[in-house]
């Protein structure tokens, strides 16, 4: 049997799975029109190449089991992903067509991936008590650091998308422990984790700003229409008073935000950006008013043009303060059944993961 080191496993388990978890090389593997058998088998013949067939077998097997954890997922939820695409010396991925619908909605999908990954190498328990062999040990601890390490609560990670119907909140806490495996075990993955973590925290901190932009639009749209529905119960002089006076207010508008500063620090300044935001938006749909009742004069195409843009952008508006507000909620015992779940898995892969490396050292003069 092929002898491997441990770190050389712990390392290449985080290396497989992990980055498999990148979507851009999907669309390589579609260029290519790689199907997902043919790509199964390639990854197979190249891990066979450097480790054994043995392992190459025992690996791809494990990321299959994994990947096909999250299909079945996504099929129960209705969910159109693209078939297992296996990337040799990568992993494997499946890319989703449709974003899921609720922070529980993705924490199901994500959650399907390591327990049927954990499933996925317990028969090698049996088959080692049965036959002493210690490569059934290798398998047991590289299915549970995969599935483990994949846990930590930090996008892209699964743990980091199970987590997000508890608090999203949980994710600064996966991007400190990242960066702590980072300091104590450098590596090429840990900083890509990190630095796609890192942005995902961002826009958690950038999603009450959003939500506050989203309103403002959705105010200024509505005012605007408000004011125009007015504008058309108007005699012909009342309206040219009306334009004159849109005209002055757009004037001192324009004058204050030049005033203003054009840059502000994020967060520690988003009242007086999300001010000049509103400022802005002000101007940009008056001045369509404008452009639709020139002097005083109705203009029948571009007024209905205009009040159809207006009442689209409302409902989109709409839509996307929804999404912010509703997409992280959750209830009180939801909250805890996904924790408990969460946990649970965490502490038997982590028993695996410590029995798998006992048996491994016990025969360390088999596979160092």
């Amino acid at each position: 049997m092929k002898r491997f080191k441990k770190v050389w496993l712990a390392f290449l388990s985080v290396v497989l799975f992990l980055s498999g978890k990148l979507k851009w090389m999907l669309a390589i593997f579609k260029f290519l029109k790689f199907s997902s058998l043919i790509s199964l088998f390639i990854s197979i013949g190249a891990y066979a190449v450097v480790y054994g067939w043995k392992f190459a077998v025992a690996l791809v097997y494990l990321i299959y089991v994994h990947e096909m954890g999250h299909l079945f997922a996504a099929k129960r939820l209705g969910i159109p992903t693209s078939k297992a695409i296996f990337i040799p010396f990568v992993g494997a991925l499946v890319a989703m067509k449709e974003e899921p619908k609720s922070a529980k909605d993705e924490a199901y999908l994500a959650y399907a991936g390591p327990l049927w990954g954990t499933l996925g190498f317990l028969p090698a328990l049996p088959l080692y008590w049965l036959t002493g062999e210690p490569f059934w040990a290798v398998v047991i601890v590289l299915g549970a650091l995969v599935n483990l390490f994949n846990l930590m609560p930090l996008h892209p990670l699964d743990g980091g998308r199970i987590v997000g119907v508890i608090s999203p909140k949980l994710w600064f806490l996966g991007l400190i422990g990242m960066t702590v495996y980072f300091l104590w075990k450098p590596g090429p993955i840990a900083p890509l984790i990190i630095l796609l973590g890192a942005v995902k925290c961002w826009e958690l901190l950038r999603r009450e700003f959003r939500w506050k932009k989203a309103q403002i639009h959705k105010e200024i749209n509505e005012s605007v229409l408000q004011a125009l529905e007015r504008y058309m119960l108007l005699s012909e002089e009342e309206r040219q008073e009306m334009y004159w006076h849109w005209e002055d207010e757009i004037e001192r508008t324009e004058m204050e935000l030049s005033r203003r500063k054009t840059w502000y620090i994020p967060i520690f300044q988003d009242e007086q950006k999300l001010q000049n935001y509103r400022l802005e938006r002000y101007v940009e749909k008056y001045n369509q008013l404008l452009e639709a009742t020139r002097w005083g004069v109705l203009q029948e195409q571009t007024v209905s043009d205009f009040i159809r843009s207006l009442q689209k952008e409302i409902e989109e508006n709409e839509q996307e303060i929804q999404k912010q507000t509703v997409y992280y909620r959750a209830d009180a015992k939801t909250k805890w059944t996904w924790l408990c779940l969460y946990l649970a898995l965490a502490v038997v892969l982590a028993v695996f993961t410590a029995y798998g490396q006992q048996i491994m050292d016990e025969n360390q003069s088999f596979i160092s």
